[in-house]
């Protein structure tokens, strides 16, 4: 049995990219902790929830660290900064290092959009360690968020033991930490993003995986009206969406058109059609 204070809990299907990585950055932690490791190079687990759920059966941390194979812990502290912030919170639900804030009014012609004015991280991306722009970076206090990205989530094991990972609104890769972070909303608990840098190897990657979890999560949690997530903003209703993913492409078509320097309408018309899974 162990007295660690976190259980650090990872799915792998690449074992050198968990060695070069997380394993790397792991290795000279002041702190102990308990390293739960599990191996999905062969497929065994079709869903991040199945498989983190396997994970954290058994584990005995106070706090549970799901994080990907490819982030690394960049301060050698890293662990013991964190169980600083964690024990203050009293309404702690989940918490992350990259988050998004919800704004009230988001704007009838926004959601399919990307709102990089409410993110809210200080993460390192690729090889270089680069900065991720468009973002929020902490000043020191953590800052309380709707939705968490899935590259780390702390939550407290009494938290967990009665809410888990949905495997059912979230079958596949995406989007199991939106819907964890609003689902702790319902307990009447609140999800963070801790002042924390990690440093991420990938920049993720959306396919019709997410937008399939995406239909689910919104239906989920449809109070919420507007879901932000690191990766877009959405509507509950499937028909705004729709609505908005349409115009966005019609606009920036005829941007394009009147030599403005818009995105065009071959993105949003990509997002409507894996949004309505053609």
């Amino acid at each position: 049995m162990t007295s660690a204070v976190f259980s650090i809990i990872c799915v792998y299907n690449d074992e050198g990219i968990l060695n070069n990585w997380l394993l790397a950055g792991l290795k000279d932690q002041t702190r102990g902790f308990e390293l739960i490791k599990v191996d999905n190079t062969g497929g065994a687990f079709k869903s991040a929830a199945e498989a983190l759920n396997y994970g954290a059966k058994n584990a005995k941390g106070e706090y549970l660290m799901f994080i990907h194979q490819d982030v690394r812990l960049i301060s050698e502290d890293w662990p013991a900064r964190a169980e600083k912030f964690l024990r203050d919170m009293r309404d702690l639900g989940v918490a992350g290092v990259a988050g998004m804030v919800k704004t009230k009014n988001p704007g009838m012609i926004s959601f399919g959009t990307i709102p990089t004015d409410n993110r809210v991280w200080e993460i390192y991306h690729g090889h270089k360690k680069e900065l991720s722009v468009y973002n929020r970076i902490l000043s020191g206090c953590p800052a309380e968020v709707q939705t968490l990205d899935e590259q780390l989530l702390l939550a407290p094991r009494k938290v967990f033991g009665e809410l888990k990972f949905d495997g059912a609104a979230c079958p596949g890769w995406h989007l199991y930490a939106v819907d964890y972070a609003l689902s702790v909303k319902k307990l009447g608990l609140k999800a963070y993003v801790l002042p924390l840098p990690v440093w991420h190897m990938s920049n993720g990657n959306i396919n019709r995986g997410y937008y399939a979890a995406l239909i689910n999560v919104l239906k989920k949690h449809r109070e919420e009206k507007a879901i932000y997530t690191t990766c877009g903003l959405w509507h509950t209703s499937r028909f705004v969406n729709c609505l908005s993913l349409f115009f966005l492409a019609v606009r920036g078509e005829l941007g394009r058109w009147v030599g403005r320097n818009d995105r065009g309408g071959g993105f949003y018309m990509a997002r409507l059609k894996m949004f309505l899974g053609i």
